[in-house]
């Protein structure tokens, strides 16, 4: 639904700020993205993701769709034409500039500052997958991987992000966007391990910019590293998050994650078949499960439950759309007996 300026003054005087997040984010048609890998990029001078070259996941990125085997896909396209309309601005405008004009509350607007860059002229945004973080009746949290072109006074930056968006659905109402969550930090860089490098060396598991970043710091656990790779021999991989841009608690509670300590990675994509578009008995989703508990992972969540929870395996709605690997010191890898 679109709404002229006038009309969206209206509702905003009215209250109805949710509504109008909900009716005024349509998913704005972008080009393909050039399939020709450029050259390294200079850093991001924002702190937030550095300057990275194009991946293989990022160089086939076009805007998301929901597919059938997507769970309440209302609220990833309320997330995904939020990011959009944030992430996508010109004419020495902003990501804030932006989502005020399309009428989003300026409370809620200011918290996309994460998506822009001081010497940015323009940007253009891509959602690339948005997973669940956490979903409750009338709360949920996405974690978007996105792609973002920008224009900066220094010349072009492509960057992968991972957005962490909170959402709300107001009894009787819509799902709308409450915020961006900024991303956390793992702490100060440590050297890096030798797994570490062969992790990041390893062209079966294709990394977004966030990821490899976390890697990078020499700060993500090693024994979980050492399962990725093992399990690299058998699959290919696409990560979608590891600890940048996840939400830092099990969400709706407080307590705190495994992506949080850099002891969790979380799987999108296996062989080149999105874990949303598999079936819960699918060979490669049951298989890189199976196999990750028998590396030592103590949490195996995803389509399917092996085994229950009290073993280590898990599934629930918002396991549909990825792989969930976790190591907990002390606890026993996930088991089938």
């Amino acid at each position: 639904m679109n709404l002229t300026r006038r009309q969206l003054l209206t509702l905003l005087t009215a209250g109805s700020a949710a509504a109008v997040a909900s009716c005024t984010f349509e998913p704005r048609p972008q080009p393909a993205p050039s399939a020709t890998t450029p050259s390294p990029l200079p850093s991001d001078p924002s702190g937030f993701e550095p300057g990275v070259r194009r991946s293989p996941l990022s160089a086939a990125a076009s805007r998301w769709q929901p597919t059938p085997g997507e769970v309440r896909p209302e609220i990833k396209r309320t997330a995904a034409a939020f990011l959009e309309t944030a992430g996508t601005w010109s004419d020495d405008d902003t990501a804030v500039g932006s989502l005020v004009r399309a009428g989003a509350p300026p409370s809620v607007a200011s918290t996309a500052s994460i998506l822009h860059l001081d010497t940015a002229r323009a940007g253009e945004l891509t959602v690339v997958y948005p997973q669940y973080g956490g979903l409750a009746s009338d709360t949920a949290a996405v974690i978007a991987l996105v792609e973002q072109k920008l224009d900066t006074v220094s010349g072009p930056l492509d960057r992968e992000l991972v957005v962490d968006v909170r959402l709300a659905r107001p009894p009787g109402g819509d799902w709308a966007v409450e915020r961006l969550v900024a991303p956390t930090s793992l702490g100060p860089s440590l050297l890096l391990t030798d797994m570490a490098a062969a992790v990041l060396a390893e062209p079966r598991i294709i990394l977004p910019g966030p990821s490899r970043s976390d890697i990078s710091t020499g700060r993500m656990d090693n024994q979980l590293l050492g399962i990725l790779l093992a399990l690299s021999r058998e699959f290919t991989m696409a990560i979608q998050v590891m600890h940048t841009g996840h939400v830092q608690t099990v969400y709706p509670t407080t307590r705190v994650s495994n992506h949080a300590v850099g002891r969790a990675v979380d799987i999108r994509e296996i062989d080149g078949r999105p874990v949303v578009d598999t079936r819960p008995d699918d060979d490669r989703v049951v298989g890189l499960m199976r196999r990750a508990a028998e590396l030592g992972a103590t949490e195996v969540g995803g389509p399917v439950d092996l085994n229950g929870p009290r073993k280590g395996f898990f599934s629930d709605d918002v396991h549909q759309d990825h792989i969930h690997l976790g190591i907990t010191p002390g606890d026993p890898p996930a088991h089938l007996r």
